[in-house]
């Protein structure tokens, strides 16, 4: 069959789908399949009933026999021929996780989809177009494909990722902002990382392939390279060990679908079913395919190969404590090393076994072929029984001290001064070969070195950065910091034992490939939080504190209560009063209030003098009550109010009976008096109101005044004049008019 040829041809890196692999690569690749394509032809084997294997899947009738229609046919898939771990040769064999989905199809559906005969991505999806393919598998949906095609969901999502220089100034996605940035041509993530980082503005360089961006980002040609991810990473880790990852783009992923034509529902909605229904077996075929895509490109020697499938486990030993990189809780390794080693599982397929034991007890263990793995230091006389494969922390010990002591330059600033050495670490053995006169201190723990820091019982002490900063802030001593830094190689390593050479082999080809800031930070989440010392002098502070403050409570809710108390019968005493001395009608104070008001209505101030005395004695009002009924009179009443309100807010309002009011104006003089008189008349003749159906009428009132010129003044005999000057007024009224006018007439004025 012609698509074995393809099998055989397929290229090693997952490349996207508008990838160009070099043509001498795609040659090569070529003759080895036509050659395997004529050694190994085989006739097609029998094809299950479809009827009993798509019982596995849940379907519609109209789907099943869809299915038994097409069961006796091939259906051809074109995908990308450079898939990375979507489809690869390894061993003699074509692997990856395509096939493993076509396979498992056919076991679920008992449908017959075989892979097409390609050269590139453009080849299967020209042929695809043409209807030369039945389906195509890895195409990213767009609103110009999906008036053509119909989409599945993705059976799996590769994040895009962003590759950067090792010591270069881009350790971020944002450290691109202004810098130069590769992509493969044409590549949907030119458009797409814009709008899904806007504030990050670059220049675009485009490559034909991923060799070719990651050769040109490796020579300083482009400050960063943005392609999808999804295995094909470590690949090109491992071919530029120069470049390292720098951010994953979870939000931009490459999408691997299975597209149909438009009017091919039924084989889009069973293939869509298929993904939908096995979501727990596609993760398992995707995990156990990217672990042989990595035993692929990381180059496993044929021993470590077999090691992995002849044993394939590991036992490693975990000793006391060493937070935040090794912590035993029940029967798991966590920690940083912890997490590090389950990666490590993770990317090649090695089972960790845990023993947790004292460190002697696992050194002798270890030595004698029973503990495999085991953190420790490296140095010459363990050489002797193990293997140490890279470091997977290149951090340099550090000097610790008070905030106080003077900044050290290396070891050799540490010549006479006291220094905190933990028990059995190799800082002991380090500082007497190197100082002339050595002050060590040995301590069971970093905690009780720490303790004599802080005490001034030693100077300073040694310890790796991470480690000193969990302890630093995790007891909350603010007041230790680093001083200095050592140059020994005081890395973090796992010793292999040397009875396990692959072990140690393979562990070393794969270090590299994980970034130790993640597995820091997933580390640091599964130890224990360590107790802070200053929050627990801070925590019985303030349960002392809290006991008083109890106490306090108690009689503060016992004094609250009666101030509450207090407070409501003082409110129900304001709100009698305010019944008692405000007349409801005008909200004008009462008659009871004036009598009763403690001054007699004496301004409280000197430079309240002049005062105006006016009264006021309403006009028609029995007219209108007898002729209108009372609600209109009580209209009456509160239009003359608010417009006495209007033109005097300032003053001091009585209604002393049904029709008289009386005005105390602070401040006025007479001749302002007068004039503000005759404004008041004009306001009360433009505020017409009706007040009964076809009964318009304005406020009218007869005005008298005094006035009180100093406190010593009588304010009851400035109230009898204005009163007199009052009824001199009304009298003069009503010669001019009769108190019986028609309805509808009462519109004269003050």
């Amino acid at each position: 069959m012609s698509h074995l040829v393809v099998w055989v041809g397929l290229g090693v890196a997952r490349l996207t789908r508008l990838t160009r692999f070099p043509v001498w690569v795609l040659g090569v690749f070529w003759g080895l399949a036509a050659a395997v394509s004529s050694a190994h032809a085989a006739p097609v084997s029998p094809q299950p009933a479809a009827t009993a294997a798509s019982a596995m899947i849940q379907l519609s009738e109209e789907e099943r026999v869809w299915i038994d229609q097409h069961r006796h046919r091939s259906l051809s898939v074109g995908f990308d021929p450079f898939a990375g771990m979507d489809s690869f040769e390894f061993r003699g064999q074509r692997m990856g996780l395509l096939p493993a989905l076509l396979k498992d199809m056919q076991s679920q559906l008992g449908l017959r989809l075989v892979p097409a005969d390609v050269k590139g991505w453009d080849d299967a999806y020209s042929r695809f177009l043409r209807g030369e393919i039945d389906v195509l598998y890895g195409a990213n949906p767009t609103p110009e494909r999906e008036k053509i095609m119909r989409f599945t969901q993705a059976a799996q999502r590769y994040p895009y990722v962003v590759f950067a220089r090792k010591e270069s100034s881009v350790q971020t996605l944002g450290d691109l902002d202004g810098k130069t940035v590769g992509f493969l041509s044409a590549d949907f993530v030119i458009e797409q990382l814009p709008k899904e980082f806007p504030n990050i503005k670059f220049q675009v360089a485009s490559f034909d392939d991923q060799a070719a961006g990651l050769r040109a980002l490796s020579e300083g040609r482009v400050d960063g390279f943005v392609t999808s991810g999804g295995g094909v990473e470590y690949e090109f880790l491992n071919q530029f060990p120069g470049l390292t990852l720098v951010a994953e783009l979870k939000s931009i992923t490459s999408d691997m679908t299975f597209a149909v034509a438009k009017e091919r529902v039924l084989l889009s909605q069973i293939i869509d079913r298929y993904i939908a229904q096995r979501p727990a077996q596609i993760r398992a075929l995707a995990q156990e395919a990217a672990r042989s895509y990595n035993r692929k490109v990381l180059r496993l020697s044929p021993a470590e190969l077999k090691w992995l499938d002849e044993h394939g486990e590991a036992v490693v030993g975990v000793a006391e404590d060493y937070l935040p990189f090794d912590h035993f809780d029940k029967g798991q390794y966590k920690g940083i090393a912890g997490a590090t080693l389950q990666r490590i599982g993770d990317i090649i397929g090695i089972r960790f076994k845990v023993v947790g034991a004292p460190f002697a007890q696992l050194m002798d263990q270890a030595r004698s072929g029973r503990v495999d793995v085991l953190n420790m230091a490296k140095t010459d006389d363990r050489l002797a029984d193990f293997i140490f494969p890279r470091a997977i922390s290149n951090e340099r010990d550090i000097i610790v001290g008070l905030k106080s002591s003077p900044p050290v330059q290396d070891v050799y600033g540490l010549d006479g001064l006291r220094v905190a050495v933990i028990e059995g670490f190799w800082h002991e053995e380090y500082l007497r070969k190197n100082l002339k006169n050595p002050q060590i201190v040995t301590t069971a723990s970093i905690i009780e070195s720490l303790q004599l820091v802080r005490d001034g019982k030693v100077a300073y002490l040694i310890e790796n950065p991470t480690v000193a900063e969990f302890y630093i802030n995790g007891l909350g001593y603010g007041d230790v910091v680093k001083r200095g830094i050592t140059s020994k190689d005081s890395f973090i390593y796992f010793g292999v034992s040397r009875r396990q050479p692959e072990l140690a082999g393979i562990m070393d080809k794969v270090i590299p490939l994980i970034q130790f800031e993640e597995m820091k930070y997933l580390g640091i989440q599964s130890v224990p939080s360590l107790r802070n010392e200053a929050n627990s002098r801070l925590l019985m502070l303030l349960a002392l504190l809290g006991a008083a403050l109890l106490l306090i409570l108690v009689l503060t809710v016992r004094t609250v209560r009666k101030l509450i108390e207090q407070r409501a019968k003082t409110q129900f005493l304001h709100e009698r009063e305010h019944l008692l001395y405000t007349d409801s009608l005008t909200g004008f104070h009462n008659r009871n209030y004036f009598s009763h008001r403690p001054d007699h209505g004496e301004p409280a101030q000197a430079a309240d003098f002049p005062q105006a005395v006016v009264v006021a004695d309403m006009n028609n009002l029995k007219h209108v009550n007898d002729a209108h009924g009372h609600a209109a009179g009580d209209a009456l009443i509160q239009l003359f109010a608010e417009t006495v309100r209007a033109q005097w807010p300032e003053a001091d309002a009585y209604r002393i009976g049904g029709d008289e009011f009386l005005f105390l104006l602070p401040r006025r003089r007479e001749s302002a008096l007068l004039a503000e008189l005759e404004a008041l008349k004009t306001r009360c003749q433009n505020n017409r109101r009706e007040l009964a159906p076809g009964f318009w009428v304005s406020p009218s009132a007869a005005l008298g005044h005094a006035m009180r010129e100093s406190p010593e003044q009588s304010l009851h005999a400035c109230i009898a004049q204005a009163d007199a000057r009052m009824y001199e007024v009304k009298a003069g009224m009503k010669k001019r008019r009769s108190d019986h006018l028609p309805p509808g007439s009462l519109a004269e004025g003050v």
